[in-house]
């Protein structure tokens, strides 16, 4: 309905004449209305609290915390031993040992293709064309590694301040509320 038709309707409605007995039994209805909304409320909140459902979605919601609070002090616990056992750093170094080992592989195989010329001159061109092969996947294995490896620690370095955000404030919710001892 738009606008005009609002106010034509509101201007009908407050010219009729409203019977002074009718309008008493309107308002005897509103309140039979009232009383019935009244006792279902109250009824319905007598019901929540004798069968204990609030209760059990009390301890739901802290067992929930308690838990999300272990996971994090867990997953604190178990970067801080890679952080302390420096496998990443390990790891960096030994890829970075196996770029250089496979570089020294890669002289040598070209030193040798250029001995090979004047021994076996049909090899040579299968030579050259392998070992431009093998440098090229040396330097994508090699690249791929590096950037997994700088990738990986960057993903650490980002999670780290977030993960020790919320253990902080699960903490924090934790110490705010009053324990509750469980009875059963």
């Amino acid at each position: 309905m738009n606008t005009p038709q609002r106010r034509r309707n509101r201007a009908t409605r407050s010219q009729k004449k409203i019977d002074p007995t009718e309008g008493a039994e309107k308002v005897k209805d509103i309140a039979k209305t009232i009383r019935a909304a009244s006792y279902t409320a109250r009824d319905t909140v007598k019901k929540f609290h004798e069968s204990g459902a609030i209760t059990d979605l009390a301890e739901a919601v802290h067992e929930a915390a308690v838990a999300t609070k272990d996971t994090a002090n867990e997953i604190s616990d178990t970067s801080r031993e890679i952080r302390d056992s420096h496998v990443a750093g390990d790891t960096a170094s030994a890829v970075e040992q196996t770029a250089k080992a496979a570089g020294e592989t890669l002289v040598a195989v070209k030193q040798t293709a250029k001995q090979l010329p004047r021994a076996a001159p049909r090899t040579t061109k299968t030579i050259t064309t392998r070992a431009r092969g093998t440098r090229k996947a040396i330097k994508f294995i090699r690249n791929k590694t590096e950037k997994r490896v700088k990738n990986n620690t960057a993903k650490a370095k980002n999670t780290m301040p977030r993960v020790k955000r919320k253990a902080k404030a699960s903490l924090a919710g934790r110490r705010q509320t009053p324990r509750r001892e469980n009875s059963k």
